[in-house]
């Protein structure tokens, strides 16, 4: 218990105001990237392919695929950039710029370290999702998308709990990886698996396997949540299956991520 309640304590805060003030010296160059993916995905496949495909059939209705696509979006970026920031990143400051080792000679010890570069990687992938929800608000201003936008800012708290139980998943692999080589291995085995069979860029077909895996994937119930909501209004119990799975990731990885953490930084056994 000690252990997540170091996620409120001032050192774990103090460790994340400090990756936000290196981040806010190159901000003009950091935000291009989280706005110009969306807007790349959403013309390019949104408009582009969808312009291509019709009509595509999701839950009984009819939409294009640019409708189906927007939410998706929205999801995928809250997971795939904590991943990415909790792996590469971390393992950056973790292993070359020694930037834990100056943080552990202060009064900050390494759960403070690892809950405020998992508070990090959340506050910066939700960030990110609130770009996405500008790109997508563009869209609707210039007549192509048609959402319920008054559920938008309601998503927001969801996204940083998904981005906060996928920053613990990122380091896992920060722990147990021997070096930078292998960071391309989470990705392929693990990250790609789980983002494209989640519903987030196309709907899953119906087959009774992974019907059934796609029931324990917390990104599936993101994205089909956040479908219904913002498509027709509706909140449904994909959000909640969505919360209720990322709690449970993060109950159960941030504490075996401490002490992997520790077996590597301090080499305690």
């Amino acid at each position: 218990m000690s252990i997540l309640a170091a996620s409120v304590q001032w050192q774990s805060r103090a460790v994340l105001a400090r990756h936000i003030r290196v981040h806010l010296r190159s901000w003009h160059t950091v935000t291009l990237p989280p706005v110009c993916e969306p807007l790349i995905m959403l013309l390019t496949f949104g408009l582009g392919l969808g312009s291509q495909m019709g009509a595509l059939l999701w839950q009984d209705r009819s939409l294009n695929y640019l409708h189906y696509l927007a939410p998706g979006i929205l999801a995928y970026t809250a997971f795939m950039s904590s991943f990415f920031q909790s792996l590469f990143a971390a393992f950056i400051r973790m292993h070359f710029q020694k930037s834990w080792e100056g943080q552990l000679t202060t009064q900050v010890r390494l759960e403070h370290v690892v809950w405020g570069e998992a508070l990090w990687a959340a506050t910066l992938a939700t960030s990110y999702a609130v770009i996405v929800c500008l790109v997508l608000a563009a869209f609707g201003l210039a007549g192509q998308l048609t959402l319920h936008w008054a559920w938008l800012p309601a998503t927001i708290p969801l996204l940083f709990l998904t981005a906060l139980a996928f920053s613990a998943v990122g380091l896992f692999f920060t722990a147990i990886l021997p070096s930078i080589d292998h960071m391309s291995l989470p990705f392929f085995l693990v990250i790609l698996p789980v983002g494209f069979a989640s519903s987030t860029y196309f709907p899953l077909p119906d087959v009774p396997v992974l019907r059934e895996v796609s029931m324990l994937n917390p990104l599936h119930h993101l994205a089909e949540g956040l479908r219904w909501l913002l498509l027709t209004g509706r909140p449904t119990w994909h959000l909640g299956a969505s919360a209720g799975l990322c709690l449970l990731l993060l109950v159960a990885l941030i504490p075996l991520d401490m002490r992997l953490l520790r077996r590597r930084v301090f080499g305690d056994r």
